[in-house]
């Protein structure tokens, strides 16, 4: 038995701690391999069958990869890396034959080994790879099968280790019972308790395990009973306890996690005594070692609130900013947000202010509950800086679950009320001062509740909220008098605002009705006049002009060049010849001589050819001054009108002119075919030729044949005339190569046939016939050129 074993590992990727590997090896020349795959978490690993003998493993890893894995193409399989939402893949697609083994741990990590199959997930497979089989089969024992115990090779076990790597033990548990109690105490905001409590049970417990916590929890108690000015806290206490207590506890705890905080609170405690230096100092090694941590971003706020309060400040927002759009929580982040909304407040920037806040409402609103003093704070600010709707949304976020005796209730509800109502949002301020009268039928703001509650409407000068507009629609169906009326016209500007000007329209009759003279309301003609400016902007004319008719609006105020441009297209000419005839009299040479040419398109469209020649002499005299060509449209006109009034010669003249300046242009054949028609009444050959030359050429360089054949059959008889044969076959033969009818195709036939027969070319002539005669239509000419056929 020969055996070759070369053990190759083709690659070892590192997915957090999975690993694939791949060893092969050959018997008796026969190549098999083993994949081996193992993880430290559970890997699931399923067959989906595939075709007959063929097999596709997938295993799934609760992981994602950062780095992205190439597929690996092997001589016995192929093997896929897959990503899907949180969950990452290996996809084994065997060449050969294969078997997935579930891979048991070694024996000496179990104490029992038994046979039957486990459902549990494992965190090792193998799958066996050979293209035949290398051993015959085993045969199968089915008797019964017994665990096999090993009760004396139990695996070693260690314990928990204290930091110092010496075994805990938890013969007494008084300090977690007293660490448990001190956190509760916290939790209570009993802080002067919390600082003394904490060095009594290191004093008490020297060893204990929770030291570090409860250290962590004295400094954390002494710095918010000196923020809040706990005299309790104040009276033992300064920021120099907090940074001598907070370095030592760095050093016998240099490992843990907390040292963010403690850094934090180091920093905070320096600035509070004004060592800036010595801040900066430990807010540099939490940015630089802690960039991402929780801590960072409150030391970077407490930071930015010192900066700020020493007049940097724009550098001080720009902390809040970088913390707000970092941080991915959203206490910090609302934290955040409430700085920058506060500050920027004090900058009269109030749209800034309503933006951060919203943030904060929007995604973390419950942070407001965690200090309801400073938040009602924020709210009477905002309120002072006239952004109601922000001080109501924050009022009605902190009555939602306020205790009914809290000390400043009464008040929160009544300002609810008012700040509803100034911010335009008239059922939750109606509502809320209703809750006012009757939580607190004697209260003490009852008379100015009850006067809001009568006055609201006129308080409602805020035409620029978008919650007016249901309040309006309510006092209309509610008051027919005088506030109702006046609901109507505060309604139809503040729509007007917001730029729903056919919602304003609409309204059109109704605001006539209250008006005393019975006029057509200024919101409506103010409506009507910006749809037509939009209309003129969109060029969708027939809208923009009937919005001027029906509201009699002036031609003030608009676009007048578009103005004009509509008028054409909907053919009020006389209108627009009014407009430009007033505008070419005005401004610059240049300005007239443009609409001195929109003056002459209104004289053309209205036939008023005479003054269009006229206009056009002028025309051409200006912009020979300016040192311009007048336009191609201009010089077309001009063309027509001659032609109109029969002044052939001038017109050709024009003709040109045009195409010496635009000879390329397809427009132009549309000057041609007049001319090529005016000439075959007059029977000049040579200028129809000239002309139908022309227009042929043009449709041939623009692939548009729009005057084939006429053209074309129109030069060939011109050409016959002149007895040019031999032309007119050629353009006769070049005809029958466009796409015609079979009409038209029978008649340039006939042509083709009669031109050959006067070059005394009959068998081209005969055959010329012969397809006009099979061509299947019925025409005269076909009829004719039978009779050919019968001569030939």
């Amino acid at each position: 038995m020969k055996i070759k074993l070369f053990f190759l590992i083709i690659f070892t990727t590192q997915l957090f701690s999975l690993t694939i590997v791949l060893n092969s090896a050959k018997f008796n020349d026969k190549p098999y391999a083993i994949l081996h795959i193992k993880d430290s978490e559970p890997v699931d690993c399923k067959i989906a069958p595939q075709s007959k003998n063929k097999k596709i493993y997938l295993c799934k890893f609760n992981k994602i990869i950062n780095t992205p894995i190439e597929s690996k193409e092997m001589p016995l399989v192929t093997i896929d890396f897959l990503e899907k939402k949180k969950e990452f893949y290996v996809r084994i697609e065997p060449k050969v034959h294969s078997r997935l083994v579930e891979t048991k741990s070694p024996l000496y990590l179990v104490d029992e080994v038994s046979s039957i199959k486990s459902n549990d997930i494992k965190n090792q497979w193998s799958i066996f790879l050979y293209d035949k089989i290398i051993l015959g089969k085993k045969p199968l024992n089915e008797n019964i099968n017994f665990p096999i115990h090993y009760p004396k090779n139990i695996k070693p076990y260690i314990g928990a280790l204290d930091l110092n790597g010496a075994p805990i033990s938890y013969v007494q548990s008084k300090d977690i019972e007293l660490y448990v109690d001190l956190k509760e105490n916290f939790k209570n905001k009993k802080y002067n308790k919390v600082a003394n409590d904490s060095i009594d049970i290191i004093k008490k417990y020297p060893n204990t395990i929770f030291k570090n916590e409860f250290i962590l929890y004295r400094l954390k108690a002494i710095d918010i009973g000196l923020d809040t000015k706990d005299q309790r806290i104040t009276k033992n206490f300064d920021p120099h306890d907090i940074i001598k207590e907070g370095k030592a506890w760095m050093k016998l705890f240099p490992s843990d996690s907390n040292i963010p905080e403690i850094l934090m609170l180091i920093a905070k405690s320096y600035l509070k005594i004004g060592f800036k230096a010595d801040a900066n100092y430990f807010m540099d090694i939490l940015i630089s070692e802690y960039k991402d941590s929780l801590y960072t971003k409150k030391a970077i706020l407490i930071f930015a609130d010192s900066l700020y309060n020493n007049d940097e400040k724009d550098k001080a927002i720009k902390l809040y900013l970088d913390v707000l759009y970092s941080v991915q929580d959203l206490d910090v982040a609302a934290e955040a947000a409430i700085r920058l909304s506060d500050k920027e407040m004090n900058r009269g920037k109030t749209d800034q202010a309503k933006t951060y806040l919203l943030k904060v409402l929007e995604a973390n609103h419950e942070y407001l509950l965690q200090d309801i003093e400073g938040s009602y704070r924020l709210a009477k600010k905002l309120a002072s800086n006239k952004l109601y709707d922000m001080a109501s949304k924050v009022s009605d976020t902190l009555l939602h679950d306020l205790d009914v005796d809290y000390k400043n209730r009464e008040e929160i509800v009544k300002n609810s009320g008012l700040w509803h109502a100034k911010a335009n949002e008239i059922q939750n301020a109606h509502d809320r001062l209703k809750q006012y009268l009757e939580e607190y039928k004697y209260g003490i703001y009852r008379d100015e509740v009850q006067a809001s509650l009568d006055e609201l409407f006129f308080e409602l000068n805020e035409t620029n909220e978008t919650k007016l507009a249901n309040y309006y629609d309510v006092l209309i169906d509610r008051y027919p008098d005088k506030i109702g009326k006046r609901a109507l016209v505060e309604k139809s500007k503040l729509l007007l605002s917001q730029k729903k000007y056919k919602d304003v329209l609409g309204m059109d009759s109704v605001l006539k009705s209250i008006d005393e003279d019975n006029k057509r309301s200024n919101q409506v003609l103010k409506a009507a006049s910006a749809l037509v400016v939009l209309n003129l902007k969109d060029d969708t004319c027939t809208r923009a002009i009937s919005y001027m008719e029906k509201y009699s609006l002036k031609i003030e105020g608009f676009d007048k060049s578009k103005l004009f441009n509509c008028l054409i297209t909907t053919s009020r000419f006389k209108q627009a010849k009014k407009l430009s005839e007033v505008e070419a009299k005005n401004g610059t040479l240049e300005k007239r001589n443009i609409w001195m040419q929109k003056h002459l398109l209104s004289l053309y469209k209205l036939n008023e050819h005479e003054r269009v020649l006229n206009m056009g002499e002028d025309i051409v005299k200006m912009s020979r001054a300016l040192k311009i060509e007048p336009s191609d449209d201009t010089l077309e006109m001009i063309f027509f009108s001659l032609v109109k009034l029969d002044k052939f010669e001038k017109a050709i003249d024009v003709a040109k002119r045009i195409e010496k300046s635009s000879g390329n242009k397809f427009k132009n054949s549309d000057i041609y075919i007049v001319i090529v028609k005016k000439a075959e009444e007059k029977r000049d050959d040579l200028l129809l030729s000239e002309y139908a030359n022309k227009i042929i050429s043009l449709q041939k360089k623009h692939k548009n044949y729009i005057y084939t054949p006429a053209v074309e059959l129109s030069l060939i008889a011109a050409l016959q005339r002149l007895g040019k044969i031999e032309d007119a076959l050629v353009v006769a033969l070049d005809l029958l190569d466009k796409q015609i009818s079979n009409k038209e195709k029978i008649r340039v036939y006939y042509n083709a046939g009669e031109l050959s027969m006067k070059l005394n070319k009959n068998s081209d002539a005969k055959k010329y016939f012969e397809k006009c005669k099979n061509i299947k239509a019925e025409s005269s000419w076909k009829d004719i050129c039978k009779q050919n056929l019968s001569l030939l």
